[in-house]
């Protein structure tokens, strides 16, 4: 899962100013979303014990479909609001 070590010292303006590093959370957000819309599929038990499953999948949906008009602040904010939670969920399964 993704905790990007290349975030750290970072904040809002740097990030808001890293091409790359805005290009990498977006695609680890969109795999993120596939590999819980799977999950929500094939274990849904699983699925809805995860805290935000359902926030990354639609998260996911917004960035697939919305490329023109990415809010890279909603980006930034998704990163270090919730997937700390996801992530440690994730952790704890199995």
């Amino acid at each position: 899962m993704f905790m990007s070590r290349r975030a750290d010292g970072q904040t809002l303006k740097s990030y808001l100013l890293n091409e790359d590093l805005q290009t990498i959370f977006e695609r680890k957000f969109e795999i993120i979303g596939e590999a819980l819309a799977a999950l929500r599929k094939f274990a849904p038990e699983v699925f809805a014990g995860i805290r935000h499953a359902q926030q990354a999948v639609d998260f996911r949906n917004v960035l697939i479909h919305g490329y023109a008009s990415i809010d890279h602040e909603l980006v930034w904010d998704t990163y270090r609001r919730w997937l700390p939670e996801l992530v440690e969920d994730v952790r704890g399964i199995g």
